[in-house]
């Protein structure tokens, strides 16, 4: 095989190439003279004035005809042609619109060989085969246009992992290491990079050459860019390095003081200086490919001090941003620019009517998520009419208040595709760049959203029904092989299941901020006590553990390291660190009622930290499989317990173990027992008398559990009950806990009864009353759920109705509407929104053509009831309108129409409203109350008002709910 590859970028398609046993043992030949081609060669390259010979005789002798590429964006046409030159006899031909598409050319034929964009990054090995065939099909097509022009990451708050791993193989971040970053990049059909940045300066830091990553940028086709506080290609940390000293100011009070002439304040010298320091850096890299960022913040990524006056700060940035694009002008400088609309430049835009002003025409205004991958506002179209585009930094690490995450990725994936297609919808289709901290462990996340930003049409538009699919498809496309030799397809979807399911426990409350000691509140924590919650936690991270280590079982040795970065490392780190929070909590609360149960407790915490600490060691030292003897990833976690384990305040490294509490055994052998119920479960502790276990309901089938304890000495104890009431046990010996599993044969009773399990030993004597509850399923209709124990919780995917509707959208157009379920989204797994995220129903009447679903439940008794919904913790879109509305309807009674924020909510601050706890518990609570309602099936009729408010949960309860930090487990659902 000859290539005849133009772009003088061979080793990007070296994995591919040695996964060939021919090449890997004769070589490839690389030939750039076409009259020394012959056999079948693969051409790859650019046409045009500076495009390359061989391809432009194929266009001049009609072999190609290219008119189908000209004047797009990073296409590709791949065409094989029989007999294009002399002694040719066939040859594939890559032609791209520009360097980048010819680029992604070559890696669809790298996606055909089976080759992971992760190849590197994942240690995904490709299979070694004997030959390779590529589908006809797929050899002669024309690619289409990225949906999203710029589509990109940032690496950021990089310390002390990727600087650990960089510091030990590069030596740094050099061009060495951005050139594994760029191919990574063009792997994934990206074209876009905000350098690392914390005390780097990415276009000073190349070694031999202090320009070399950014030559090498310039020669991969990568789009260099800097962060939103960092003006005309400066890094963050320039500024004091550069600064003379020569001013009675130090550096971040002279950058602070830059001001417009004229106005009190300026100080001319400053201006100077700061105008010559960025001056110097337009001359610096005026000659690369760049988006080159505009505009001011305070030094050291704060606040300028005119920010507090939003229209005088806008006249600053107007002034600032002129004077920029001045300095570019002047220097021929042609990039592209773009300012960055990040927490107070919001109130410029918006307030200070920043759009309007002269210094936006033809500048990208990039828009903000609230920092943990939910919007903020998005401009209205009018506002966009003057500027090039809009764009969107988004968020996957964050280090701020009101806590940092920056250990593993945490970010569902229909959560990105709920959130950037409302921003789609909104026009923000110019740029698209998200924060993936270290970028390792953010592969799924860092893959969605740039695979979403490159083929909207196809994963954006209507995009919640393909979400499984690709999931599958990426867990297919890293650890199935061509030759057969990896996962099966079966085991490739539970890859993609367990990571899922880690992700979802990350949903529910990062892991990292979990609290064992706030149990009692549930602020921070999941309830030891009631609805029997953190023991559902900890049953599911048991099951996902376990799963992980069975299919790791089955994982060959060659798939192996990329199986445990992938998939082992998070799928067993996280559930382990919740284990660790849930443990401790148990071991508490048993040492303070003198429990040496308490000691079991104690003993799985620090297993579980153990454990931590070899799953930490084996990611960085010991990687399992074939690559660089398990050591290539050295540092990369670097995070260590006091970074992902009980962060007590914003700082990323203020984790904290928690305090273990040990019981010393009395010598006393009395029976302890300790009872299960709804609310204040195994709370008081009985030695004789009598207790009670919850009523059982026929329709929930459901088990209770008693706890045999002990302070001291062992004893045995016997059991006995009617005969309709099941034992788990009915004798035995208890040394430390014995568990009687309780529940009911319902073929043996017809009607509400009554029973008592009598326990003993010695002459201890306690007696446990059982009360089971027979309802009566001639009452009940299909899609019906069953309150029992004064509440019912629903899974708001299982309506028993959907109507769809319509409504005026932000172009004043009538358009259809829907209500969708977004599958394994939000802290519950189900999210209902609608279908456009343009549309508002201000009013009731309006409300006539809106969509709306409905739910079904069957109450046991009349009396006053309250609804408690719960919301992704979303925000408004329209500035400075705090609203996020729903409308209920009770048994098509009136709609009530209810705002889910309070009056000072602002979306990104911790300072006032409640967005700074509604992010951290990932959800948001909304209520009405007083609702009364008879003995039978009542329907709960659901209208979304507002667009980017999501659905995730309804509990129907009487009286009042107990302190629980998420929500009472789903009640039973008649299904048909």
């Amino acid at each position: 095989m000859v290539l005849v590859l133009l772009l003088k970028l061979l080793d990007l398609m070296l994995p591919e190439l040695l996964a060939i046993k021919s090449i890997r043992k004769n070589g490839l030949k690389i030939e750039t003279d076409a009259k020394k081609l012959s056999g079948r060669v693969i051409i790859v390259g650019t046409a045009g004035e500076k495009g390359n010979d061989v391809i432009n005789q194929l266009v001049n002798t009609k072999k190609i005809d290219l008119k189908r590429l000209e004047g797009r964006w990073e296409c590709y046409q791949m065409q094989v042609v029989k007999s294009p030159m002399t002694g040719v006899d066939e040859a594939l031909v890559i032609v791209g619109s520009d360097k980048r598409g010819a680029l992604y050319g070559m890696m669809h034929i790298s996606e055909m060989m089976g080759v992971s964009p992760w190849v590197w990054w994942s240690d995904v090995l490709p299979a070694v085969q004997s030959s390779v065939t590529l589908p006809g099909r797929e050899c002669n097509i024309i690619s289409k246009e990225p949906s999203i022009r710029y589509r990109g990451i940032f690496l950021n708050d990089e310390a002390p992992s990727l600087t650990t791993w960089t510091d030990k193989r590069y030596g740094g971040r050099n061009q060495y290491f951005y050139r594994q970053v760029y191919e990574l990049l063009i792997r994934l059909k990206a074209n876009y990079l905000w350098p690392a940045m914390w005390g780097d300066t990415f276009s000073a830091d190349g070694v031999g050459d202090s320009l070399a990553s950014a030559k090498l940028a310039d020669k991969y086709g990568i789009v260099m860019g800097t962060s939103h506080h960092e003006p005309l290609y400066r890094a963050g940390s320039e500024w004091a390095n550069y600064y003379r000293n020569d001013l009675n100011y130090t550096s971040a009070e002279a950058w602070n003081l830059y001001n417009i002439p004229g106005q009190e304040g300026y100080h001319p010298e400053v201006n100077k200086e700061i105008e010559e320091f960025w001056t110097e850096s337009v001359i610096r890299n005026k000659e690369f490919e760049n988006i080159c960022t505009v505009g001011m913040r305070g030094e050291n990524d704060s606040t300028l001090p005119a920010a507090d006056d939003p229209p005088r700060y806008a006249d600053l940035l107007n002034y600032i941003i002129n004077t920029q694009k001045g300095i570019l002008k002047d220097h021929k400088d042609t990039n592209p620019t773009q300012l960055v609309i990040y927490k107070e430049v919001e109130d410029a835009w918006y307030a200070g009517e920043l759009y309007n002003k002269d210094c936006m025409k033809q500048t990208y205004a990039m828009f903000c998520d609230d920092n943990w991958a939910y919007m903020r506002t998005l401009p209205t179209l009018d506002q966009q009419k003057q500027i090039a585009g809009s764009g969107m930094y988004y968020h996957f690490d964050y280090v701020g208040a009101p806590k940092s995450y920056t250990w593993v990725q945490n970010t569902q994936i229909s959560t990105i595709w709920d959130q950037m297609s409302i921003a789609y919808d909104y026009g923000i289709e110019g740029v698209w760049i998200a924060n993936v901290g270290d970028l390792k462990p953010m592969e799924i996340n860092i893959s969605y959203f740039l695979d979403l930003a490159y083929d909207y049409e196809y994963l954006g538009t209507a995009g919640h029904k393909r979400i499984d699919e690709y999931k599958f498809e990426w867990a297919k496309q890293q650890f199935s092989r061509k030759d057969g030799s990896g996962l099966s397809d079966e085991e490739c979807k539970e890859a993609a299941n367990l990571i899922d399911r880690y992700l979802d426990l990350e949903t529910k409350r990062v892991v990292e901020h979990v609290l064992y000691n706030t149990v009692d509140t549930c602020s921070d924590m999941y309830s030891i006590d009631n609805y029997n919650e953190a023991l559902i936690i900890l049953e599911e991270c048991d099951d996902i553990m376990k799963r992980t280590e069975a299919l790791w079982a089955k994982v060959p040795d060659d798939v192996k390291a990329s199986f445990y970065q992938l998939v082992y490392y998070p799928a067993m780190a996280v559930p382990n660190v919740l284990k660790i929070q849930i443990y401790a909590a148990l071991n508490n609360k048993y040492a303070k009622l003198g429990l040496t149960v308490a000691n079991k407790y104690a003993k799985l915490c620090q297993e579980a930290i153990d454990l931590d600490n070899e799953l930490f060691d084996g990611y960085n030292e010991k990687m399992p499989g074939v690559v660089e003897s398990g050591k290539k990833w050295s540092g990369m976690i670097s995070c260590g317990q006091n970074y992902h384990i009980g962060l007590q305040a914003w700082d990323r490294d203020s984790g904290k173990l928690p305090d273990l509490m040990t019981v010393n055994p009395e010598s006393s052998s009395e029976m302890q027992i300790l009872v299960e119920d709804i609310t204040d479960s195994f709370k008081n502790v009985v030695t004789e008398g009598e207790t009670k276990l919850p009523t059982f309901n026929s329709v929930s089938d459901e088990t209770f559990k008693i706890q045999l304890l002990t302070k001291g000495s062992a004893y045995k104890f016997k059991a006995t009950a009617d005969k309709w009431i099941k034992l788990s046990t009915k004798s035995g010996k208890v040394a430390e806990e014995k568990v009687i599993e309780v529940s009911i044969n319902w073929k043996k009773i017809n009607k509400d009864s009554e029973g008592m399990i009598v326990i003993t030993s010695g002459e201890q004597e306690v007696h446990v009353k059982v009360e089971a509850k027979v309802i009566d399923n001639a009452k009940l209709e299909p899609k019906t759920y069953v309150m029992t124990h004064d509440y019912v919780t629903l899974d708001v995917a299982n309506f028993s109705k959907k109507v769809d509707g319509k409504g005026i959208n932000n172009q004043g157009k009538l358009v259809k509407n829907e209500m969708i379920v977004i599958p394994d989204n939000g802290k519950y797994l189900s999210t209902v929104r609608t279908s456009s995220s343009t549309i508002t129903y201000e009013t009731v009447d309006d409300l006539k053509n809106a969509p709306y679903v409905e739910y079904k439940v069957y109450i046991p008794a009349k009396g006053e009831y309250n609804l408690e919904s719960q919301f992704n913790p979303t925000s408004n879109l329209i500035y400075g309108k705090e609203q996020l509305r729903y409308g209920i309807s009770i048994d098509n009674g009136e709609i009530d129409i209810i705002n889910t924020l309070v009056k000072d909510y602002l979306a990104g601050t911790w300072k006032q409203g409640t967005w700074a706890a509604d992010i951290e518990n990932n959800g948001r609570r909304s209520y009405k109350q007083n609702i009364t309602l008879d003995e039978g099936i009542h329907t709960i009729r659901y209208y979304q008002c507002d667009p980017n408010i999501a659905l995730i949960r309804m509990t129907l309860y009487k009286g009042k709910l107990a302190t629980v930090y998420g929500s009472p487990a789903e009640s039973t659902f008649i299904k048909n």
